[in-house]
């Protein structure tokens, strides 16, 4: 790592004494998901402090000139182009140089060791969204589990901060007894767990009858937790999760001395309790998606029984409501037949799930590709990562509705090498670490593309000719600067991601999406108890109970920009669009979800079977809007929207940063929502 960047006080006061470009909702986002408290000044984050610091962070990664640092201070200042959100909560600070991995929110492991559930437990934890395969040949790699054991979880009994252990101890009392002393730090938790699954694994450890929870050093529920931000979920969520999984390995036991392989389905609930407690306590969600074969019935049945109907209301089953933590997916390394893919459609035409994942077609664009990321925009090996950086190519039109391909070009050109720094980041856990240095893998989005279409009237032809100038200059200056760098060149360069939060931050629509409406109400979900939930409510937003983890939400009346959004076009168009992309700009994949009328969706499945070659992943989802109370988006007319403006007053800027909240890692995954 090279010495930080530091921009200049000159450079910088023009930024500092100006009024920040943030809308509304930019402002709600920007302070509810990557501000940070400033302890010596007792206050929040503003928005041109936060992209310093995140700045200063990308250009320490590799040697840069100032020039480059200012102008992509400038850029990201006046949302033309972003790099990672996570790195924009993160960046520069101890957290990042203490665990690097915690700038990635993609990454994705093949479930075939046993090391795999420390690693995973630790990325979520992190706020890594990560991709999970679970074939069923996948799970017979891994050891047997036998249940002749007893676990017992010792009376908690907290000691003082200065005394706690930060990691974890096995220690034994005897020839068939253990105890488990967890450690109060992440790596503490994660060894709790990695040395729970190892005494139940491995034959060495096979006469151990009774495992014993010892939980003292772990801090107490609501202590503030410094490094990361947010505040302690206390002990008792570890030891439910040690609870359950223990349910899970007990479930299908035969007799006493028996071991036996526990099948997919019984891994994903393991993975779903596990991100299950990593989401506990805050607005944070530990982002999965799982992958497994199309002839495991019991995965794909998995979330059918999520729910039930009592006395009129939709009720959680609580036996299976970990469950829900995961988005899973069919992993196709063949042609689906008509009839299964037939089958496929009327379960996503009910529920959404599961989607599928084209390996064949993945392959094609890289070779040892083994799975994806949760939002599936990345074509990832085993315990692979990608960090992502974006272009918002809206904010390069101008008002005459010009479009300045030069200046954008250039953007283009300092994204790619922001991605490039951050593959020069050595990452904590060594087989990560070899494969992210092997691969150098980059993921160079675009977002607004919809809205720039519509400002700038830029026809098909004139959209694939874009595109493809894009991908070249990536491609180009992804090799130069790597060179430079005296490194290889990245083995994928270009993706499009959903692109929610930061594109909702900069007022464009997210991705390839269109915009959800010429004006609508956006919600946002936020910790009731969180300081901002009441003042904007004192504003006068609504804000609705949510009855989800302590949750509410806060609705923002949006105007987008004019032209279409996404109730002027039918599925096949969105479609086309993802095509567009795949054949013009993307290396990795194009995230996209497909909004659906009722009478789209034979369509729909005819054009997957038509182009299934060309198709990676795709997401569904309905366009009707009666489905569900408190949806992240609602149409509604301008007159509801004139009457929400009038009725709420502004929210500035010093309402907000003197508001001390010591938050969770941001909710920003990839997630349109």
């Amino acid at each position: 790592m090279s010495e930080n960047i530091k921009l200049s006080d000159d450079f910088l006061k023009k930024y500092r004494d100006a009024e920040s470009p943030l809308d509304s909702l930019g402002r709600f986002i920007f302070y509810r998901t990557y501000s940070r408290w400033i302890e010596e000044q007792g206050r929040m984050e503003r928005w041109w402090e936060c992209v310093r610091r995140s700045v200063d962070y990308n250009c320490s990664l590799a040697e840069t000139s100032d020039e480059e640092a200012q102008e992509l201070f400038d850029n990201m200042y006046n949302m033309r182009q972003f790099i990672a959100g996570r790195t924009l909560w993160i960046g520069g600070t101890e957290m990042a140089r203490r665990y690097p991995l915690s700038n990635y929110n993609c990454a994705f492991i093949v479930m075939d060791d046993i090391d795999c559930f420390r690693e995973i437990f630790y990325m979520l934890m992190l706020g890594c969204g990560v991709g999970i395969r679970i074939l069923k040949r996948d799970a017979e790699r891994l050891p047997k589990f036998r249940s002749n054991f007893e676990v017992t979880h010792m009376p908690y009994a907290p000691v003082e901060a200065g005394k706690r252990k930060d990691n974890t101890s096995l220690e034994f009392t005897g020839s068939e007894s253990a105890i488990i002393r967890a450690g109060d730090s992440r790596e503490g938790w994660t060894g709790a767990l990695d040395a729970f699954i190892r005494l139940c694994t491995q034959n060495e450890y096979k006469g151990i009858r009774q495992i014993a929870f010892d939980y003292d050093s772990v801090r107490r529920k609501g202590e503030r937790l410094k490094t990361f931000g947010g505040v302690a979920s206390g002990h008792k969520t570890l030891l439910d999760m040690i609870s359950k999984i223990e349910a899970i390995i007990k479930s299908g036991a035969g007799s006493e001395n028996d071991s036996r392989q526990l099948q997919p389905v019984e891994l994903l609930d393991i993975l779903n309790i596990i991100g299950e407690n990593v989401s506990v306590g805050g607005v944070r969600r530990a982002a999965q998606m799982i992958m497994f074969d199309g002839d495991d019935d019991e995965c794909i049945a998995a979330k059918s029984e999520l729910y039930s109907m009592n006395s009129g209301e939709l009720e959680l089953n609580a036996d299976v409501g970990h469950r829900r933590m995961s988005n899973n997916s069919i992993f196709y390394e063949r042609r689906p037949s008509d009839e299964e893919l037939d089958r496929h459609f009327d379960m996503i035409r009910l529920s959404g799930e599961p989607g599928f994942i084209n390996a064949k077609a993945a392959r094609i664009r890289r070779k040892n590709f083994q799975g994806l990321n949760p939002c599936g925009e990345v074509l990832l090996d085993s315990r692979g990562v990608c960090n992502l950086t974006t272009v918002n190519v809206y904010a390069f039109v101008n008002a005459e509705g010009q479009l300045d391909e030069e200046a954008l070009s250039k953007a283009q050109r300092l994204s790619v090498r922001a991605a490039c720094r951050m593959a020069n980041a050595q990452l904590e856990l060594s087989r990560w670490d070899y494969v992210s240095r092997r691969d150098r893998l980059v993921g160079c989005s675009l977002t607004g593309w919809q809205d720039m279409v519509n400002a700038a009237s830029l026809a098909y032809k004139d959209q694939v000719r874009l595109l493809r100038e894009l991908r070249m200059i990536a491609h180009s200056e992804a090799t130069e600067y790597s060179h430079r760098l005296g490194k290889k060149a990245p083995l994928l360069v270009t993706t499009v991601k959903p692109e929610g939060t930061l594109s909702q931050m900069a007022g464009v629509s997210s991705g390839v999406h269109y915009a959800h409406s010429q004006h609508y109400i956006r919600r946002i979900r936020i910790s009731k108890d969180d300081p901002m939930t009441r003042l904007y409510k004192e504003k006068g937003y609504v804000v609705s109970d949510d009855d989800t983890q302590g949750l509410c939400c806060v609705e923002f009346p949006v105007r987008s920009q004019p032209g279409k959004t996404k109730l002027d076009v039918n599925a096949i168009d969105q479609l086309e669009n993802y095509k567009l992309f795949m054949k013009n700009y993307v290396d990795h994949n194009t995230s996209i979800t497909v909004h659906v009328r009722k009478s789209e969706w034979n369509g729909v499945k005819e054009w997957v079977r038509s182009n299934w070659n060309e198709v990676v992943a795709l997401s569904f989802m309905p366009l009707e809007e009666e489905l569900y109370p408190l949806m992240p988006y609602e149409a509604i007319t301008n007159t509801e929207y004139d009457e929400r403006v009038f009725g709420i007053a502004v929210v500035k800027e010093r309402d907000l940063e003197r508001l001390e909240r010591f938050k969770t890692m941001p909710m920003e995954c990839c997630s349109i929502e």
